[in-house]
């Protein structure tokens, strides 16, 4: 499970696995820290670019990343995030604060 905040509208999408919050998530937006990541233990992660994002005179290309565990400090974890998060996209039990929190406490990673 990996979780995403999207930081313009505080919209937070659950996803089954780094592969579909990858192909999601564009990587010129998660550069520009529109997109903020946890996994299922809530723990912050930030995205590693194999393949830098291109931007041109006539366009601009996503480049590749994956998710690696967060430098120290990079963001909070997921349960202070939370009091942040004014939208949820996901299936119960991640479509609000309390599904979220008694996921997260109940460790059902």
């Amino acid at each position: 499970m990996i979780f995403a905040v999207e930081t313009e509208e505080l919209t937070l999408i659950a996803f089954t696995g780094q592969a579909e919050a990858v192909a999601y998530c564009e990587g010129l937006d998660v550069e520009a820290a529109v997109w903020l990541f946890w996994n299922d233990r809530g723990e912050p992660l930030e995205p590693q670019f194999s393949v830098p994002n291109k931007r041109g005179l006539f366009g601009s290309s996503n480049g590749t990343y994956s998710l690696v565990a967060a430098s120290p400090n990079h963001h909070a974890h997921l349960s202070e995030a939370l009091d942040e998060v004014q939208n949820f996209e996901s299936a119960a039990p991640f479509n609000s604060v309390q599904g979220l929190r008694a996921y997260l406490e109940n460790g059902n990673a």
